[in-house]
């Protein structure tokens, strides 16, 4: 909400956000919430270099054993990251499909006004959730959709084409609002 806008009665028109969460936005926040905010693909790759360093050496030694354990080391520095991440993305998978998201349901709705958020979960009978705008820890834009966080581990997806403003409108709204 760039310029401010007001209805027919002067009080502060709300932004709504009727939100149709799909697999795919689901996924992509997934992969973008454990790899660039929770830093959990730092320690496998950690691990895998420390490895291929390892073998290196080993081969470096050129003694007559150096080949098999530079082949362990390399098995094992690459297996296990590559068995980790795979069962990350099948975790994905199950979830999005436990959550019902096949066919874009309507999952919440988000109101936005000058005074914070409120957000209603339409899957399941819950208190509706009141938020200042003190409370959002971040905001990030990616391609098709706005993650609006309230804390490290909660996050609101907002999906371009949802809200009843344009995306360009509603990230202004977000960055104007959200404490730096």
């Amino acid at each position: 909400m760039s310029d401010h806008k007001t209805n027919e009665k002067g009080r502060d028109q709300v932004v709504t956000i009727p939100v149709r969460l799909d697999e795919k936005t689901f996924k992509r926040f997934a992969i973008f919430d454990a790899i660039h905010v929770k830093k959990q693909a730092r320690r496998p790759a950690l691990f895998a270099c420390i490895l291929i360093i390892f073998a290196m050496v080993a081969l470096l030694a050129q003694k007559r054993e150096s080949g098999m354990i530079a082949a362990v080391l390399l098995t094992v520095g690459i297996g296990l990251p590559l068995v980790y991440f795979g069962t990350f993305l099948s975790q994905i998978n199950l979830q999005a499909v436990r959550f019902g998201l096949s066919g874009a349901p309507l999952t919440y709705t988000v109101f936005l006004s000058e005074d914070g958020l409120t957000v209603r979960n339409e899957r399941q009978k819950e208190e509706v959730l009141n938020l200042s705008w003190s409370d959002v820890r971040h905001v990030y834009r990616r391609k098709g959709c706005t993650y609006l966080y309230v804390s490290e581990s909660r996050a609101f997806l907002l999906p371009d084409g949802c809200a009843d403003v344009g995306a360009d409108e509603l990230w202004s709204c977000l960055v104007s609002h959200v404490p730096q």
